[in-house]
């Protein structure tokens, strides 16, 4: 039941995956064609298969620092009405088992980061209990970009209804139960742990960096999906809030973390989820 673990100095961190995302990854990717992603030969076998279909996932990830269970990102959550992706909808996940499993009970976390508000990265922020979305994680404080929120509280038209439906159900309860604290996109959580800003696929999205002797590692939120967007940073999906400020930000991180001391946890990624971006004549690859 337990996922992957990886230590970074003092740093631990670990998995907790919810639920498959191949297919709904790979349909926001236009150009992510089985032609063309069996044209990148090192994404298979792990991240594509020999047919060229992605391979993805929704999960989560536990950070264990100074004594604190800081969360990122909470997936989908159960019993959410999805209408857009009703895939991702009243869901019935071991999640919390799974958090157990890693020895971290939803009373042990102490704070959750939410990269941004779309539906798959909140959804766990809050449980059904008597037909009232309720806080899951009462001890903790949830870190919530301060412009991600004050974007998606005017409920933007262009918006998937999904994620609108989020705010209400994931995001709003939170903010009513006093539990939130709205921070900058270079937030820093304590001396090992950082936010840092990578805004495009939406107005404020964050990444989660880790620093701890000598060793680095950073959680990448959506400001990419997949593997195939280092080989081809230019594909992009149509959840993207700012389209070329996303494609910016995916070229300029790329850029910054290749060849360098830098593991990459993908958010969206397959196991084994995390490596390092290496440049090659073509580009980017991913190195595992």
């Amino acid at each position: 039941m337990t996922g992957l673990k990886w230590k970074i100095g003092q740093v631990e961190i670990s998995q907790i995956t919810e639920i498959d995302a191949g297919d709904v990854i790979q349909g926001a990717i236009k150009e992510a064609t089985p032609e063309n992603i069996k044209a990148i030969k090192w994404l298979y076998p792990h991240f594509a298969d020999e047919h060229g279909k992605l391979k993805s996932l929704v999960q989560s990830f536990l950070i264990k620092s100074n004594g604190k269970n800081i969360l990122i990102d909470t997936c989908n959550g159960n019993d959410k009405i999805r209408s857009d992706l009703p895939q991702w909808g009243k869901l019935h996940t071991d999640f919390l088992k799974k958090l157990n499993a890693i020895s971290a009970d939803a009373k042990d976390i102490d704070i959750v980061i939410c990269t941004h508000f779309h539906c798959d990265h909140v959804g766990w922020n809050t449980k059904l209990e008597n037909g009232i979305w309720k806080p899951t994680f009462m001890n903790a404080k949830y870190i919530f970009p301060r412009e991600e929120y004050d974007y998606w509280k005017q409920m933007p038209e262009k918006e998937l209804e999904d994620d609108k439906h989020a705010f209400n159900d994931s995001v709003a309860p939170i903010i009513k139960s006093g539990l939130a604290e709205f921070v900058d996109p270079d937030h820093k959580i304590d001396n090992r742990v950082k936010l840092i800003p990578t805004p495009g696929h939406t107005p404020d999205h964050v990444s989660i960096m880790i620093e701890s002797d000598g060793q680095n590692a950073m959680i990448s939120g959506d400001f990419l999906h997949h593997p195939c967007q280092i080989a081809s940073p230019n594909w992009s999906m149509p959840y993207d809030s700012l389209p070329d400020k996303a494609l910016d930000t995916r070229r300029k991180i790329l850029s910054q973390i290749a060849d360098a001391n830098i593991l990459l946890i993908g958010s969206h990624f397959p196991n084994p989820v995390a490596g390092h971006v290496r440049r090659s004549k073509e580009g980017f690859v991913f190195e595992i």
